[in-house]
């Protein structure tokens, strides 16, 4: 069935009631700008009201016309709404400029489709729906089954005008689709909830802010900086920060931060040290003190499941606050203005830093990475105390955080809380046998304690904080549902260390794991290459000991060669005393390879035909007194 032009289905308003609400629209205009277009346009229609006569009018509108590209009836309305509306008529163009003529039903029948087309993993394009449209229309009078009831239950204009065969053009389909996105993705910047009567939305209502420690807000995140361990200096990663923040001043109020990701008991940690009273060592390095501590009356969370633990509802019990979801994200802006702040303004500066895009890290922030756990909670610390809480009050002039935060606090003597009872529902628990002198074997470590003495061979817990493994809290454990006691703080044996995390810990302990296996294998192998050089040198040595025994026989048995005959009987005195001196050059020749063979080759030179010479002047084959010592010298 051919579709009808949209123009006929979508009447847009009556041309007097349209003439009507534009003059309303440009009554009160002011013109500012001096586009050239409009300077053109003020121009002509100048030169068309200034003519002297009909005539000069008449030939006035024509060059208009022609210059503006415009029929002359045009122009002549454009000088009737000058001299009715004004000259900013010249400046307004028409009013449903780029606009879709459409009505309501069908704006909303067309979004509903969208919506319905990217729920679930599916992603429909502008042209599925308009091809879902026509596919409608092509259906006519069977749009009419009651099978299509639920379809256009709230949409029965829209239903006739498809059974009509009427539906928006594909462009206007586009239009209005493209339009309700950008309307969708747009942001708008809060421009901030007043001074007095702040407010934060929740799922069970709304909380009047009124006065610091009524409204504490928890969060965390993974901040972007590499760390690295004190021992090694190797990478161990990035670390997560657990905040706590008071939503009547803004200051941070206490703060957790370690390796592990945030859970329950992080949680728990970071509510503990907001609460307890703080107090820092020469090290950290403070100008001022770091004030708030107390229990706040709610504590506003985002619904991740750590806030919903069964962990967190008995530290709420214990501690009599009470746990409230925001209803929206955006309540949230408070303490993620901070975590923004501490990564741009603290942690950029340091080696390691990675940026918040993992695609765009910096490929030096391995190797440049610098700063232990210790060394950023220090950091941190003095951040907070010294800048944060001192800076600003950025609703109320001339006031610090610090100060705001003070202003509404109670002056009368609160009862502090005991530390204790922030023991037993804040730290892990871990179960161990007590063994002989007061000794708990825990983490791979010996924890010993004189509190402990009286426990051998019975079970205790062991509450401790993840931040810091080297000491521990001893309680009784809890039977048949009975709360455990205190018995005392057990440390580290053998630590040498003052602080140290569980994840550091078990870095370490990973690292030791790998050398171990490294220099295991290479002793096996060692051992191996060791045992065959020792066999090899042992038969090296048996050798030598044979030849040794094998030279010791054959002295005993060619000893006359030892004997030397200088003066042979019957030899001619020129020829011995010849052949002695080339005798003795030869005998000190320690670098000579055939010493013997040299001897016996100048002694035949000099020998007559005669063979009765020749048995006189015959030689030794080796032209030493010592014949050991030459086999010594020359083996």
């Amino acid at each position: 069935m051919p579709r009808k032009p949209t123009s006929k289905v979508f009447p847009a308003l009556e041309t007097e009631e349209a003439a009507k609400t534009e003059e309303e629209q440009t009554k009160h205009l002011l013109v500012n700008e001096d586009s050239p277009d409009y300077l053109k346009k003020v121009e002509l229609i100048d030169i068309i009201r200034q003519a002297p006569n009909k005539a000069a009018r008449r030939d006035a509108i024509a060059d208009a016309a022609k210059a503006l590209g415009k029929s002359s009836r045009t122009i002549k309305r454009m000088v009737e709404n000058v001299e009715q509306v004004g000259v900013a008529t010249l400046a307004v163009g028409r009013k449903d400029k780029g606009q879709y003529r459409i009505s309501q039903h069908w704006h909303d029948f067309i979004v509903s489709l969208h919506k319905w087309g990217n729920r679930e993993g599916s992603r429909i394009n502008h042209n599925q729906i308009f091809g879902y449209l026509k596919a409608l229309a092509f259906k006519g009078e069977e749009l009419q089954h009651k099978k299509y009831d639920e379809k256009f239950k709230e949409y029965s204009q829209v239903r006739k005008d498809l059974i009509a065969g009427k539906y928006p053009s594909h462009v206007t389909v586009y239009k209005l689709i493209n339009s309700y996105l950008e309307e969708k993705n747009t942001k708008i910047r809060h421009p901030g909830s007043p001074i007095e009567g702040q407010i934060i939305q929740t799922t069970e209502g709304i909380l009047e802010i009124t006065h610091s420690n009524q409204i504490w807000q928890i969060d965390h995140t993974k901040l972007d900086i590499l760390l690295i361990d004190e021992e090694y200096k190797q990478v161990i990663g990035r670390p997560y920060i657990t905040l706590v923040m008071d939503s009547y001043s803004g200051c941070v109020t206490g703060f957790h931060l370690g390796f592990e990701a945030a859970g329950s008991h992080e949680v728990g940690l970071a509510l503990r040290h907001a609460i307890l009273p703080k107090h820092y060592r020469t090290e950290y390095e403070l100008q001022e003190a770091w004030e708030i501590c107390g229990i706040p009356e709610y504590m506003v969370t985002d619904r991740a499941k750590e806030f919903k633990s069964e962990h967190l509802r008995q530290i709420s019990l214990q501690l009599d606050f009470k746990r409230r979801l925001r209803a929206f994200p955006q309540a949230g802006g408070l303490i993620e203005a901070i975590f923004d702040k501490i990564n741009k303004e603290i942690l950029s500066l340091y080696g390691g830093y990675t940026g918040s895009s993992i695609e765009e890290r910096p490929p030096e922030a391995e190797r440049t990475a610098c700063l232990t756990l210790d060394k950023l909670e220090k950091i941190l610390v003095k951040y907070f105390v010294d800048h944060y809480n001192r800076h600003d009050y950025p609703r109320v002039k001339n006031q610090k955080r610090i100060e705001r935060w003070k202003s509404s606090f109670l002056l009368e003597e609160r009862e502090l809380i005991d530390e204790r009872e922030l023991d037993i529902c804040l730290m892990k628990i871990a179960i161990r046998n007590v063994e002989k002198y007061g000794s708990v074997n825990f983490l791979g470590w010996v924890y010993q304690g004189d509190c402990l003495l009286n426990y051998a061979g019975k079970q205790v817990s062991l509450r401790y904080d993840k931040r810091n493994i080297i000491t521990v809290l001893a309680y009784t454990r809890p039977l048949n549902s009975d709360a455990g006691e205190f018995i005392g703080i057990v440390q580290a044996r053998d630590c040498e260390r003052e602080r140290m995390s569980l994840a550091e810990l078990n870095y370490i302990k990973k690292k030791l794991r790998d050398e171990g296996k490294e220099v295991d294998n290479s002793s096996i192998l060692n051992e191996r290459l060791s045992r065959f050089e020792d066999v090899e040198q042992n038969r090296k040595e048996r050798r030598r000991q044979r030849r040794k025994q094998a030279q010791k026989k054959h002295e005993v048995k060619s000893n006359k060669s030892r004997v030397v005959e200088l003066f042979p009987e019957n030899a001619i005195s020129e020829e011995i005393t010849t052949s002695q001196e080339s005798l003795i050059s030869t005998t000190f020749d320690a670098h000579s390879q055939n010493i013997v063979n040299s001897i016996d080759k100048q002694v035949t030179q000099n020998k007559p035909d005669t063979n009765q010479t020749a048995k006189a002047k015959r030689r030794p084959r080796v032209g030493v007194n010592d014949w050991n010592q030459f086999m010594r010298d020359n083996w």
